[in-house]
């Protein structure tokens, strides 16, 4: 049995964090049992969500659960890429998860109002009492961590405008395909409609939600992707 510790759902989706929307969906994609149980505070090894445990090994980061995962169950859901296809789906998935995920932070804890990030807290299972304080505490903490990165250096149109051309460049590859890689999905699908489903399922109109949704090919994958896995929240 695996047990996955993450976030508790939000905004409709199984979770507000792709990372955790990107495991839980392979779980299911691989067809592999597991239990999910809510956690604020994550008692892994990083300090970070998601993470599971497994015959009470812990295991952390979703990439590199995953790809203990494939390894272990004999390759249930890549198991059919090519080697070219592989070398594809990791570049993309290191464009979203290393890259549009900073502008995706960028919007959520610092242009995103401040009462809607008091509101996602509460959400999340902080004491309102303690929301207002939290969201002002994560705030600078995540206004530092883009600084470090890099992309917090720029002015509010560069960084936007750095995360329209991911999905712009994900739109265009993807095209009029079902999936990633032709008729049935990969890990790539499942890395790429978190990221979607938490920029066009956001509370507030931003920038990166507003060309989100101009991309039917986006827009299309992540209602196909929802519906095939998690059927009692698209419905």
């Amino acid at each position: 049995m695996i047990t996955l510790y993450q976030f508790r759902p939000l905004n409709g989706l199984p979770n507000p964090s792709p990372f955790c929307m990107k495991l839980e969906t392979y779980l299911r994609m691989a067809g592999l049992h597991y239990e999910a149980r809510a956690v604020l505070r994550p008692g892994s090894a990083t300090g970070k969500c998601p993470y599971i445990v497994i015959d009470g090994e812990t295991l952390t980061d979703s990439s590199r659960i995953v790809a203990a995962l494939e390894n272990r169950f004999g390759h249930p859901v890549d198991g059919k890429l090519t080697l070219a296809q592989r070398g594809e789906s990791v570049a993309f998935q290191r464009m979203l998860d290393e890259h549009l995920y900073w502008v995706a932070v960028y919007g959520r804890w610092v242009a995103q109002p401040a009462e809607l990030r008091r509101r996602f807290l509460k959400d999340l299972g902080i004491p309102p009492a303690l929301a207002g304080i939290a969201a002002w505490v994560g705030r600078r903490r995540y206004q530092r961590a883009l600084h470090a990165q890099g992309i917090g250096r720029h002015p509010p149109e560069v960084i936007w405008q750095l995360g329209i051309s991911d999905l712009q460049a994900a739109a265009h590859w993807l095209g009029t395909r079902p999936y990633a890689f032709g008729d049935e999905p990969t890990v790539l699908d499942a890395c790429l409609y978190s990221y979607v489903g938490n920029i066009i399922r956001s509370p507030w109109d931003n920038p990166l939600k507003i060309a989100a949704l101009k991309h039917r090919s986006l827009v299309d994958h992540f209602g196909r992707m929802f519906a095939r896995y998690f059927p009692e929240l698209a419905a």
